[in-house]
């Protein structure tokens, strides 16, 4: 076997180890359970599981499908957004759907399912809690954190308050408080998904008459609150009135935590939807009069809650198609919930997930053409890799489209939306540089960084657990200043990222002698790499400058030496840096890619290692711990390839200096030599 071959071999081998060490961090990123056991489960109706995701609910600001909501919830608490049960000998996958339908009907059955994600059992400690036969890391049920009757809830919850007190004086808490302080608040959000439908879950009473409907008694409550105080002065009619106002306290209690409201009011100037709980509690405190739109929507709840224990899964249908139904007029007139069955399409096509799956086909079919370039394998798989690439990119795209015109704004609102968006942005741009140079290079590289950045999408997704689609903060709702100055300048970003990625190409065919000495390879990668920096300096010099007119025109100031656009400019005054060494001889080929990878360091802090300082009025968010050990990984890497490359260019400097002595040395002896003859 020649050299060449076995070259080649071990750059599959390497990109193979890249992306089983990617595989293996997004299997192992949740911790993995067998399937519960839950026997005689019975599936929910496919129909009504449809009617449920399609119901409008109003939550984080804006108004979407019970779906996506329940999705995110599940995706909080269980770190992804399916969970497997077993009844007998079959296995059944639920679905967030299906998940909210348990929680809110069937909670005993969702207490036993073991979706709460513990990773340090150290946090289990905390409560005094068993763990004996339990893996350091793993999942467990509600029934099996908050004990029998419940009576750890409380401790966990006080402990919860105590370190979210702590974090409150800016005081900063170990991992294992910070573990314990996040699965304080899943089940707190839990609690709340299991009772959403309190305080009208369940009859006051077992008999099946008004008397048993909390909304019979809001509806008169004056008047019986005036009787209940004339029995509580009477000893024997004390306990009976005790017992009825505990009853409709802690039908109320249930729904502390829940943030979304599912119906909307009746005046059409009225943005925020009514929140039950909040009225009730302050309409029978007599803090606030009778109010017939909020018990119209108390009585239809009422309807929708108790249809499930009155007539199993055939009556919950027809209420919650009745529900739908009264409330579409409010809906129209108030133009809002339009967009719900697009949304349920977009989740169900899954763009970046897909894209995802042909761009790992779409490499694999170009790297096998690596390995005989210039041979009809070769020109087959890049024709291959070329109709998936144009397929990812198309398929990427759409994602993008749709998404933006859910939320009703560009798509670069928030961190993630940056993610999908610098992948399109890079996926166009080495596409053309690839049908310019056609050297099959950046076909497999565009392929490969969609790999890596719909997989930084997914990770970033999972992590937050958050819907990213919900309305900006104020100060970023410009929508003319957003479109301009961040579009360019996440442009910028793109372009520097995809123009170190080249020079990671040019690094490893240098190191690996996969270009085989090809002087005319080298000096195309160089030239691409020289033109990427030219086009990261356009999109970000404009880019800040632009955002230095927004900021003038929201704050009232050009710059305030934010850490956002100190990052953007980093980056403009490194790639000035580069371009005037190269103009000046000071770097050439290993100079400018060396240099270029620095710049995809300093491209990862001012787009995402900045979110993580705290500071700052127009960070796209705050994440997590995992988040920023990704950012201290993509240094540690470039630090190494920078590193790498410096040494190497000093050392073929030196060869070169060596080699041009000998051959100056070989004139003199050979000038010698004739004088001599």
């Amino acid at each position: 076997m020649n050299t060449k071959v076995l070259r080649w071999i071990g750059f599959g081998l390497a990109i193979a180890l890249i992306v089983t060490v990617l595989g293996y961090a997004a299997r192992y990123s949740t911790a993995v359970s067998k399937p519960v056991e839950i026997k005689g489960y019975e599936k929910w109706d496919p129909e009504l599981v449809e009617e449920f995701a399609a119901l409008p609910v109003q939550d984080g600001g804006r108004i979407k499908p019970f779906s996506t909501w329940a999705g995110f919830e599940m995706l909080t608490i269980n770190g992804k957004r399916s969970i497997k049960l077993q009844s007998g000998d079959e296995i059944i996958k639920l679905g967030p759907v299906e998940w909210a339908l348990d929680c809110m009907f069937r909670p005993d059955t969702a207490d036993q399912m073991p979706f709460f994600q513990v990773e340090n059992a150290q946090v289990l400690d905390m409560i005094e809690m068993e763990h004996d036969e339990k893996k350091r890391r793993d999942r467990y049920s509600f029934m099996e954190l908050s004990g029998e009757n419940g009576q750890r809830l409380s401790k966990i919850d006080e402990i919860g308050n105590q370190l979210r007190e702590k974090q409150g004086k800016q005081i900063d808490l170990d991992q294992i408080e910070t573990q314990f302080v996040d699965l304080s608040t899943n089940m707190r959000s839990y609690i709340s998904m299991r009772s959403l439908l309190n305080p009208v879950r369940k009859r006051l009473s077992p008999d099946d008459t008004d008397f048993s409907l909390l909304s019979y008694w809001v509806k008169s409550w004056p008047d019986l609150a005036r009787v209940l105080q004339m029995q509580m002065q009477s000893q024997e009619t004390a306990d009976q009135a005790r017992g009825l106002l505990n009853n409709i306290g802690m039908r109320m209690e249930g729904s502390i935590y829940s943030q979304v409201t599912m119906m909307p009011p009746l005046e059409s100037d009225q943005k925020a939807w009514p929140a039950r709980r909040t009225w009730l509690m302050d309409y029978m405190s007599f803090k606030t009069p009778f109010d017939q739109a909020q018990y119209d929507y108390l009585v239809e709840l009422e309807k929708l809650a108790l249809a499930y224990d009155k007539g199993g899964q055939k009556a919950l249908l027809e209420a919650v198609k009745a529900y739908k139904k009264k409330i579409a007029p409010a809906l129209e007139s108030r133009g809002e919930g339009q967009s719900i069955p697009s949304e349920i399409t977009y989740y169900k096509m899954d763009y970046f997930f897909n894209a995802f799956v042909f761009s790992i086909l779409g490499f694999l079919a170009v790297a096998l053409g690596w390995v005989a370039p210039g041979s009809k394998l070769s020109k087959c798989c890049n024709i291959i890799g070329w109709v998936i690439l144009a397929l990812v990119i198309a398929i990427t795209v759409a994602g993008i489209t749709h998404r933006s015109i859910l939320m009703e704004r560009p798509p670069v609102g928030n961190l993630y939306d940056t993610i999908p968006f610098i992948v399109a942005v890079s996926l166009i741009v080495l596409a053309i540089i690839e049908w310019l140079t056609k050297r099959s290079v950046c076909l497999g590289l565009a392929l490969f960084l969609g790999i890596i950045g719909l997989t930084l999408a997914f990770a970033y997704e999972q992590s937050e657990g958050k819907d990213h689609m919900d309305p900006l903060i104020a100060v970023l709702r410009s929508n003319y200043w957003l479109t301009i100055h961040v579009l360019t300048i996440t442009i910028g970003y793109a372009g520097g990222l995809l123009t170190a990625g080249l020079s990671y190409v040019y690094l490893l065919c240098r190191w690996l002698g996969l270009d085989e000495g090809d002087k005319k390879f080298r000096r195309l990668m160089t030239r691409v790499v020289y033109g990427g920096i030219c086009f990261t300096l356009f999109f970000s010099l404009v880019g800040t400058i632009l955002g230095g007119v927004w900021a003038n025109d929201s704050w009232g100031r050009f710059w305030g030496w934010d850490p956002k656009e100190n990052g953007a400019l980093i980056i403009v005054l490194w790639c000035l840096i580069i371009l005037h060494a190269r103009l000046g001889g000071y770097i050439r080929e290993w100079g400018l890619h060396t240099c270029s990878v620095i710049g995809a360091a300093l491209v990862t802090f001012s787009w995402w290692h900045v979110n993580f300082l705290g500071t700052g009025l127009h960070s796209y968010g705050f994440t997590g711990d995992a988040g920023l050990r990704a950012v201290y990984t993509v240094y540690f890497i470039n630090g190494a390839l920078a590193i790498g490359a410096f040494i190497s260019g000093i050392m073929e400097s030196e060869k070169k200096k060596q080699i041009a002595y000998q051959a100056e040395m070989s004139k003199v002896t050979e000038k010698e030599t004739k004088s001599d003859d």
